[in-house]
């Protein structure tokens, strides 16, 4: 990729303006646009804008953009409230080094088809902040995208859940060929499915079948995951056919749903 000009503003209204006003790319970790071979007319680099934490804030969580992975991978903090949940969806992505590169803001941004972490955070029912203040739901922003350019601030979860990730990889460090998410939010469950290849969506039919039993019987987890493969498209690439996922999907959301049930 070349960049043709380069900035690195002091505060969110800079970069904001830069985006918006003059079409600036944003640049987090950069681990995926690197990749790209584009020219990039503006890059906008946010290190320096305080944009890496994992704190309290009342009743949420919030991830700030500049989050690397391998801060989501040892979270003392998410580790408290969502168990190994966060280490199990990073962890298997390429090596510490990446890890230490790849941004949240980054991943969510991208909308990236064979995300981890986007699957996870849509199962916990994650909101993304926009700057200035505007909030959205995460499915619902990786599934349409946004109209206008935009400067993701950060993420917001619940303050704890019950929740468990599973994938298929070929290998222990390639992308995924399918994974998953469920999740228990105290009322009613929540179903996320990614690398299909495409990006992730809630299976809002298994979902509504599960309804608010917080423990479903073996019978009703089997039928939720027919219900999850039905409702979905699948697609075939170098690392699996559209076949293949779907009944790998299949067995990945009823490990997931007995192991968030117990």
């Amino acid at each position: 990729m070349e960049i043709l000009e380069y900035a690195r503003p002091r505060s969110m209204d800079e970069a904001f303006r830069l985006i918006r006003e003059r079409h600036g790319t944003a640049i987090g970790g950069a681990a995926w646009l690197r990749t790209n071979t584009k020219t990039m007319a503006l890059g906008v680099d946010l290190a320096g804008l305080g944009l890496e934490y994992i704190r309290e804030a009342g009743e949420r969580i919030e991830i700030g953009a500049m989050t690397t992975y391998r801060e989501l991978e040892t979270s003392q903090l998410l580790k408290a409230r969502f168990g190994p949940l966060f280490e199990a969806t990073v962890s298997h992505v390429v090596g510490i080094q990446l890890r230490n590169i790849i941004t949240v803001g980054g991943t969510v941004a991208g909308r990236y088809g064979f995300s981890d972490l986007n699957t996870t955070l849509c199962a916990l029912g994650a909101k993304a902040v926009f700057y200035p203040g505007q909030t959205v739901d995460l499915a619902d922003f990786i599934e349409k995208g946004a109209e206008t350019p935009f400067l993701l601030e950060k993420i917001l979860l619940p303050a704890s859940m019950k929740a468990s990730y599973q994938q298929m990889r070929i290998s222990e460090n390639d992308f995924p060929i399918i994974n998953t998410a469920s999740a228990w939010t105290g009322s009613d469950w929540r179903i996320a499915v990614g690398s299909r290849p495409a990006a992730t969506r809630l299976c809002k039919k298994a979902m509504s079948l599960l309804g608010d039993d917080p423990y479903p019987s073996d019978e009703k987890i089997v039928a939720a995951a027919h219900a999850a493969t039905d409702e979905l498209q699948f697609g075939s690439d170098i690392r699996a056919s559209a076949s293949y996922r779907r009944e790998t999907l299949h067995v990945l959301i009823r490990r997931a749903l007995m192991e968030v049930r117990g």
